[in-house]
This record gives C-alpha cells, sequence and structure tokens, in this order.
C-alpha cells in the first residue's frame, strides 16, 4: 500500500480514537504531594510520554508496517526547598531504550542539583540543563513530541554536570543571563581533564516576546581538537498563538598534521501552535540542517505536524506525524503516532 494510503488510514484511526476519547472523559484536580521532613518541604511529581507508533514509509523497506506501544520517557521528580535561599531537584529518567543486558528498564539520574539564591541570581550546583536549552523549550511546549533542534540533532547535551549562574541582569527581568562550566559528560562523570563552558543572554522586551543569544566552547582530548557552538532563538507568545524559530551554527576543529580542518553544521527551526478552543490546540514544525562532514556535504529536512486534545490540564492525547527526509537516503522516514502527555 502506498504510503500516502496509509497516512488518511493512520488518520482516519486518530479521528475515530479521539471522538471516543473526547466523548468519555472527564476533568479531575490534582493536589501535589507534599512532605516536610526536618524542616525540609518535598513536592513530588511526574511526567510520562506513552506513543503508539506506525512506521508508514522508511528507505529501509522491510521495516514499513512495524508498528507497536512505548514509552519514550519516565521522569519521577522530587523537589525539595530547604528555605528561602536553599532548594533543589533530584530527577529519574527511564526510557524503553534505556535497558539493562536483561532487558529490563534502567533508570538513570536526569537531575540533581542544589539551587542557591542571592538576590537577582541563582547558583545551581551539580546536574543540571545548560542554559542553551531552557528557554526555547518552553515556548516550543511540545517535548513530549519532539526534542527542540540543538537536542534533536546532538549538538548538546540536554544536562551537564557542573556549576551554574543565572539571573537578571536588569531589575525588571528584562534582561537575564545564564552561564555554565561543566564536565561535558552529560549525566554521566568527568572521563578526562576538558570542559564545556556556556553562555546566553536572554532578553524579554515585552511580555509576548522573547530573544536569547547564546554558545558554548568545549576542548576534547580525540580527533577533535575544540568544539565552538552558536545559537540563536526569537519567540512570540500570547494566548491565541505561539511562535519560534531557533537557530545554530556548529564548527568542530579537527587534529590534522598538515592543514587546518573542521567540520560544519546549520541548523534552524520554525514552530507555531495555534489553540482552537478550550481543549484542542494544533502544532506544525520545520527544522532543516545542513552538514559539511569531511568535505562531504548533506542535508536533512524534519516535518512535524499534530493535534492536541486536553480533556483534562496535565492530560493531552497527540496524533501527531514525523517525516525525516535525508538527502543521503531516497526515501523519507514517515512514522505516525499518537503520544499520551500525562503529568502527575
Amino acid at each position: 500500500m502506498p504510503y500516502y494510503l496509509k497516512i488518511c488510514f493512520f488518520a482516519g484511526l486518530w479521528m475515530v480514537s479521539f471522538f471516543l476519547v473526547s466523548t468519555s472523559a472527564s476533568a479531575q484536580d490534582r493536589e501535589p504531594v507534599l512532605a516536610k521532613t526536618a524542616g525540609t518541604t518535598i513536592q513530588l511529581s511526574g511526567t510520562a510520554y506513552l506513543d503508539y507508533s506506525y512506521l508508514l514509509a522508511s528507505p529501509i523497506p522491510d521495516t514499513e508496517g512495524e508498528n507497536g506501544f512505548g514509552y519514550r520517557r519516565l521522569y519521577l521528580t522530587s523537589d525539595f526547598a530547604l528555605s528561602g535561599s536553599f532548594s533543589g531537584r533530584a530527577r529519574f529518567e527511564a526510557n524503553d531504550g534505556s535497558t539493562t543486558a536483561q532487558g529490563r528498564p534502567a533508570p538513570f539520574v536526569k537531575d540533581l542539583y542544589l539551587r542557591w539564591r542571592r538576590g537577582n541570581h541563582d547558583f545551581y550546583f551539580g546536574i543540571s540543563s545548560p542554559p542553551s536549552f531552557t528557554v526555547a523549550e518552553g515556548v516550543w511546549g511540545y517535548r513530549s513530541l519532539e526534542k527542540t533542534i540543538m537536542d534533536r540533532t546532538k549538538i548538546l547535551s540536554s544536562r551537564d554536570f557542573g556549576v551554574t549562574a543565572r539571573g537578571k541582569l536588569r531589575e525588571d527581568g528584562s534582561l537575564r543571563y545564564g552561564v555554565m562550566l561543566a564536565n561535558n559528560s552529560g549525566v554521566g562523570g568527568e572521563d578526562d581533564k576538558y570542559k564545556r563552558v556556556y553562555g546566553q543572554l536572554e532578553l524579554y522586551p515585552s511580555e509576548a516576546l522573547t530573544f536569547t543569544l547564546g554558545g558554548d566552547f568545549a576542548d576534547y582530548n580525540d580527533e577533535r581538537d575544540h568544539v565552538l557552538n552558536v545559537n540563536a532563538f526569537a519567540g512570540f507568545e500570547n494566548a491565541s498563538f505561539r511562535a519560534g524559530i531557533e537557530g545554530y551554527l556548529s564548527q568542530i576543529s579537527l587534529m590534522d598534521d598538515t592543514a587546518d580542518a573542521s567540520d560544519e553544521q546549520f541548523g534552524i527551526s520554525f514552530f507555531a501552535a495555534v489553540p482552537l478552543n478550550s481543549t484542542w490546540e494544533a502544532v506544525g514544525r520545520f527544522d532543516q540542517v545542513e552538514r559539511d562532514f569531511a568535505g562531504v556535504s548533506t542535508s536533512e529536512s524534519f516535518f512535524l505536524a499534530g493535534v492536541a486534545y486536553a480533556p483534562h490540564e496535565q492530560v493531552r492525547f497527540i496524533p501527531n506525524l514525523l517525516v525525516l527526509s535525508d538527502s543521503v537516503e531516497e526515501d523519507p522516514l514517515i512514522t505516525g503516532r499518537v503520544t499520551l502527555h500525562i503529568d502527575f
């Protein structure tokens, strides 16, 4: 069956399933789980992303039609407050790809930090998100469907282990900053003497507009001499529309005895989300990535479209379609999904 007929068939299944869900769902209020131990306030929460996915088309014909249920993320989070100045987070993550040799889920530490608030400045010690991700991901709002572009293309890890400072450069909060010095080893421990430095400026000229400009630098002890990334983001957000554009340029300087050499990568992402009514929202996104590695140029296009139904403020059913096209492959990779996003 041609993949466009499969798409129509899958869309029909979405419509039927969502009609059934929308006529039977009811809203319930959630109370946070709080505990106090020796002056410490603890709030427990969680997030889960579950999918039914169907491979509509693939560069590997034998894989077409593969389908199944899975969970891409499960977060279990403990946020704690020791006082007005000291707070922090401990979060575990598991997914259907993080398994032991026996095939069992293998949770790992996603966040583990202490935050020290000093006036208009916050200092983080431990495993936390670099400043390069937080603003764009917040405006995007659909981490349940896909990572933001720098995370998706693995330009940077979404977590690092180190020391971070964030705060206001203007008293009204319209200009902010974020800097981080970290291991450059993700959530793992340090394995060499080199570090990564991150920096970002954030401008909020109004409640609706957001601009960021940032970069990071890292040394390596392998075939890479160093890596320099620069990134920028512009976002607009109000009650009736949300949109953003994010871009990055990455240059990897390589160790070469005869001449200077480098690999380069450029990426840009456009997204928008439009509320249709109090419970439905349409979302779309397009990423374009250009790479020049070892003198070979390739390109990648990524498209995502979906519609989210929220029968409860902490539950979203999201039928969505993902199309990944690479200049190296003759045919695109097309996946249809129904995603369930739960906050609890």
